[in-house]
């Protein structure tokens, strides 16, 4: 009787997971958190203001390299730990749970805002198809042509489930939502100090690495659910990396699997924009004069270069995958569930 009440408990609370998990999904897919109040943009400017005041690159490798640890560990461990101890006393952890992964989740919710660009470049809007970009990546998007607009978009559209709800269910099942906390907080950090930017090479080559191997498995899942909708597995591309850029570009693999399996040409090189006097992150301004860093990364040339049409192909693709793995994600436990009461 005894076995059989622990194992009702743990059905119980599986169900629950599955069923926080649904409508965060739901929530954020209907009704994404908006950009500009995401609690992740205070965090990216304390990232950007701590490596600013710590990350001097006139010092040795060694320096730099440790600094970089140092500041993630400052920025990544105490809010963790206090997030922990929140989520453990909570009256209601099942709420919290569905805050912690529907702002995740939404951080990453790009779809949405991919249907806005693509009709600011139907109607020759390139400025505000290039307004509605900049907010979601990290590189300067001013000078950006057409081509280089459905390129960024296209590959943000193809990345971002794999941080957002792919990465998002496989750490909550895994260490439940302080884990989730944890690992987009990783990864915020890698977009806030891009590794292959002259000034973070060494500075963000930890965070970097460290989350190469962490979402390893997020993105090979997201490969498959990508590359079975044109019947394949996405595998060869898991093993593809940056010639240009010493392996930091962790995006590499999926462009090379989104450009092959759209055959359209993705990648190529990125521009940075750095104000010529030293500011506070959230005090800069815009009109300042600025320095244009240049980036070289890997193009993957498997067609012609990408127009505003591609952008829909690749929502689609995107919608798809999405739903196919979060199909799985959330019928098989509940089935599983299911069975054990029969």
């Amino acid at each position: 009787m005894q076995i059989n009440m622990e194992s009702l408990l743990l059905q119980n609370e599986l169900i629950q997971q599955c069923l926080v998990l649904l409508a965060a999904i739901a929530v954020a897919q209907v009704a994404p958190l908006p950009k500009r109040w995401q609690p992740f943009n205070a965090f990216s400017m304390l990232a950007t203001e701590l490596a600013s005041k710590v990350n001097h690159n006139e010092r040795p490798v060694s320096q730099q390299m440790t600094a970089g640890i140092l500041a993630t560990l400052l920025l990544v461990v105490p809010i963790t730990v206090i997030a922990s101890f929140l989520l453990e006393f909570a009256a209601f952890p099942w709420f919290f749970d569905f805050i912690v992964l529907y702002c995740c989740i939404s951080n990453y919710q790009f779809t949405h805002q991919a249907k806005r660009i693509q009709m600011a470049l139907e109607q020759n809007n390139n400025q505000q198809a290039k307004i509605l970009l900049a907010p979601w990546v990290s590189q300067s998007t001013q000078r950006l042509s057409s081509i280089g607009i459905c390129k960024t978009t296209i590959e943000k559209t193809l990345t971002s489930p794999i941080y957002g709800s792919i990465s998002s269910i496989v750490f909550f099942a895994v260490g439940g939502a302080s884990t989730v906390i944890a690992v987009h907080l990783l990864k915020q950090l890698e977009l806030s100090w891009p590794p292959y930017q002259k000034k973070y090479i060494n500075f963000a080559s930890f965070v970097s690495q460290f989350n190469r191997v962490l979402f390893f498995v997020p993105q090979w899942i997201w490969h498959c659910s990508l590359a079975i909708q044109f019947g394949q597995l996405g595998l060869k591309s898991m093993w593809m990396s940056d010639p240009q850029s010493l392996g930091l570009n962790n995006d590499y693999r999926t462009l090379h699997l989104g450009a092959n399996l759209l055959k359209i040409e993705l990648g190529g090189p990125q521009q940075f924009l750095t104000p010529t006097t030293q500011t506070l992150a959230y005090t800069q301004d815009q009109t300042a004069p600025v320095n244009v860093e240049k980036v070289t990364l890997a193009k993957v040339n498997a067609g012609p270069l990408p127009q505003y049409q591609h952008i829909q192909l690749a929502i689609k693709a995107s919608q798809n995958g999405k739903f196919f793995f979060l199909s799985l994600a959330i019928l098989l436990p509940l089935l599983w569930a299911t069975l054990q009461t029969v």
